[in-house]
């Protein structure tokens, strides 16, 4: 494959190696980002080899596989054929990489690269946090433990959708790939037992248990089904699925969804782009006081002193 190189931060893909765009910008001074919405129409192989400078890349990808494409970290190997392929995932430098990807797949994807230095200032993490190590130890088994929800797609098609000659597309960009960062590492805080593997449940009952995850946040301003809903979906006894639950992700079931819940509001808040009305409904509440409280019991401010950053 032969795509002309302009020496710009943006690549067009053109026919007959494919269709869509590459494009790198660094955003915060810091941070290295890469977006891709094209479509390849050979094979691609990727290799990184391990490196003893480490750094981070945290994937965002929508992408509809025909054939069969083949993830390696270091001598682990995964195999995913004729699928929607859509995850976030946390990889390091720590051990080497290689995709193996079939000709003609459509390829949504944002890639941010950071380093500890920025982890440390931003986040106050370091590669050595206890939940960022377990989660990278586990390679390949962890590519399935955050599935992309509806908020991940948004996000991500509002990043992919910027026109390149916006004048405010650095601003926007920022703002959104922040909102992109936070959401992930704040979920892999809140599934420490899940990636610490610390608890005793089968295989099937971990995808039982994502699977209530997955429909408990799915729509914020829905009431969430109930517990006798949730144990006939998954096929488990009510108490079985509370307990369970808890074990997994730390909370009961309404707990877990209201934590959330409130992060989703405080999201659309850090956005500027809702009123605190207007966020309280699209979380599910119709008194915005009983909003306020809420929020404020979960983050200690309240939602005005987000909107003011």
């Amino acid at each position: 494959m032969r795509i002309p190189y302009s020496g710009t931060d943006f690549i067009n893909i053109p026919p007959p190696a494919g269709s869509g765009y590459l494009k790198a910008l660094q955003l915060f001074n810091e941070l290295n980002v890469l977006l891709v919405d094209a479509v390849f129409k050979e094979a691609m192989i990727y290799k990184r080899p391990q490196s003893e400078t480490r750094y981070y890349v945290l994937h965002f990808d929508d992408v509809y596989i025909s054939g069969t494409a083949k993830i390696m970290i270091d001598d682990e190997q995964l195999q995913k054929t004729n699928t929607h392929h859509c995850l976030v995932r946390l990889t390091s430098n720590i051990f080497s990489f290689a995709e193996e990807l079939p000709p003609g797949m459509h390829i949504k994807s944002i890639k941010v690269l950071f380093d500890e230095k920025w982890m440390k200032k931003y986040l106050g993490l370091s590669g050595d946090t206890s939940v960022l190590q377990k989660y990278l130890s586990l390679k390949t088994e962890s590519f399935d433990i955050e599935p992309m929800d509806d908020e991940y797609k948004k996000l991500m098609e509002e990043i992919l959708s910027v026109p390149p000659n916006d004048p405010f597309q650095n601003m926007y960009l920022q703002n959104r790939v922040a909102l992109l960062l936070e959401r992930f590492f704040t979920r892999i805080h809140s599934k420490a037992d899940l990636v610490g593997g610390v608890f005793k449940l089968t295989e099937d009952e971990i995808q039982r248990l994502i699977k209530v995850e997955q429909s408990l946040i799915k729509n914020f301003n829905e009431a969430p089904p109930t517990i006798e809903a949730f144990s006939k979906m998954v096929s488990m006894s009510s108490t079985k699925l509370k307990r369970s639950f808890k074990e997994m992700y730390g909370n009961s079931i309404y707990s877990y969804y209201q934590k959330l819940r409130m992060q989703k509001a405080r999201e659309l808040l850090l956005t500027g782009e809702y009123t605190i009305k207007q966020t309280a409904e699209a979380v599910g509440y119709i008194n915005t006081a009983n909003f306020i409280t809420a929020f404020k019991k979960q983050y200690h401010i309240l939602p005005t002193q987000v909107l003011q950053k």
